[in-house]
């Protein structure tokens, strides 16, 4: 693996995490929506929020983050969407394993948790995101 710290490395996970904030608020909003003014149970709620959010994400990290190599890049649109979704799933997973735990089973404002369970899976998304989903053919 490739140093991480180079100058294009850090601007890409800054722009990752500018997506990731459009994707807190596409997330937070859709959650509220669907368990607040819908009242679908907080767990369904949950997966409905989290799948807009990573299309989202997905969209504006494809069109923005790794803009700089879509000429180089091995899979198409299609290929990177599914990488995407296998790869944010796992980033999803940690996200709503917290989620529930901490709003179920302390209490916890379901928001305030939510918050915390998108910020755990924000480093495997976004090296993921870096070597498999968005690779260009010269990485």
């Amino acid at each position: 693996m490739e140093n991480l710290f180079k100058k294009e490395h850090i601007i890409r996970f800054i722009k990752f995490g500018v997506v990731g904030i459009t994707g807190i608020g596409v997330n937070s909003l859709v959650l509220w929506l669907f368990h607040e003014v819908l009242n679908v149970p907080l767990a369904l709620a949950s997966v409905l929020a989290v799948s807009v959010a990573m299309y989202n994400n997905f969209t504006f990290n494809d069109l923005w983050t790794w803009k700089s190599n879509k000429s180089r890049r091995k899979h198409n649109y299609f290929q990177r969407l599914l990488r995407y979704v296998v790869s944010a799933s796992l980033g999803a997973g940690i996200n709503y394993i917290i989620l529930i735990l901490l709003a179920e089973f302390t209490g916890m404002h379901y928001l305030i948790a939510n918050l915390i369970g998108i910020a755990a899976g924000t480093a495997s998304n976004f090296l993921l995101g870096e070597y498999w989903v968005f690779k260009s053919g010269d990485t």
